[in-house]
């Protein structure tokens, strides 16, 4: 078995956001590739990838909150001074390995609690990997976490989180893994459809709101927003997306900005 490292996660509080911010500025994640079994972790908007697997028994990801260290800033594990209200749940079976999504709701002395849900897959008998870490406090910051759950794209499973944001952009954290023969591959949908727009958009011109993606179809779809347009009033024109699984790989098929 092998232990991931762990860095500390920082709470990061958005009031507002400039306009376009959202969809125009660079990924806080890493933009090359990752290996199989990487952890993407999620907090809060603060995100990154950890390339080094954390691979361990189920018992494990169940129990040991002390020991996965993944502390936020707001909020601290610490052995012996906390409560752990744990949820299992079984999303399913892709080649022959199960998922498995393990929520913890951990409480401290303060009442206060951190929510914590993890992604775990089965690399090999009784040895299961995390693939997705996501932490964020009570009050707001989600309308609601859903469940994972796997959709059918192409003829193959595609595990998926689709999360939305507090507020009215109609904002998602929303991750996606096909599945190869060595194990998960995290398609960073997000993080290729700003990079597009960012490439093919006048300058000045951006997204203001969120959602877009329709993951059975690998279409994304925008209204865009001029300088002067305000929230009601896109006048910018459209961006469209076409995606297509290649060898368990997100590649594009096509994509155009059309002015209005």
């Amino acid at each position: 078995m092998m232990r991931g490292r762990r860095g500390r996660l920082g709470l990061l509080t958005i009031l507002l956001l400039p306009r376009f911010a959202a969809a125009q500025a660079p990924s806080s994640t890493d933009s090359h590739d990752h290996p199989t079994w990487a952890i993407r972790v999620n907090s809060e908007m603060h995100r990154y990838f950890i390339d080094e697997p954390n691979c361990h028994s189920l018992v494990y990801f169940r129990t040991e909150i002390a020991h996965l260290n993944y502390q936020h800033r707001m909020f601290h594990i610490e052995a012996g001074k906390n409560t752990d209200e744990v949820k299992p749940l079984r999303i399913g079976e892709v080649a022959g390995r199960t998922i498995q999504q393990i929520t913890h709701d951990i409480r401290g002395e303060d009442d206060s609690h951190l929510l914590l849900r993890l992604l775990v897959v089965e690399r090999g008998p009784g040895e299961f990997c995390e693939i997705y870490h996501q932490e964020w406090m009570d009050g707001g910051f989600y309308q609601e976490v859903l469940p994972a759950s796997l959709a059918e794209v192409e003829s193959e499973a595609v595990l998926m989180t689709h999360d939305p944001l507090a507020g009215n952009g109609n904002w998602f954290d929303e991750y996606y893994w096909s599945f190869g023969k060595d194990g998960p591959i995290d398609l960073r949908v997000t993080e290729r459809i700003r990079a597009i727009q960012k490439n093919i958009l006048p300058k000045e011109f951006g997204v203001m709101n969120g959602g877009g993606f329709d993951v059975e179809k690998l279409t994304y779809g925008s209204p865009v927003w001029g300088p002067k347009d305000g929230h009601c009033c896109p006048s910018g024109g459209s961006v469209q997306i076409k995606f297509a699984l290649k060898e368990h790989e997100l590649v594009v098929v096509s994509q155009s900005y059309r002015e209005n």
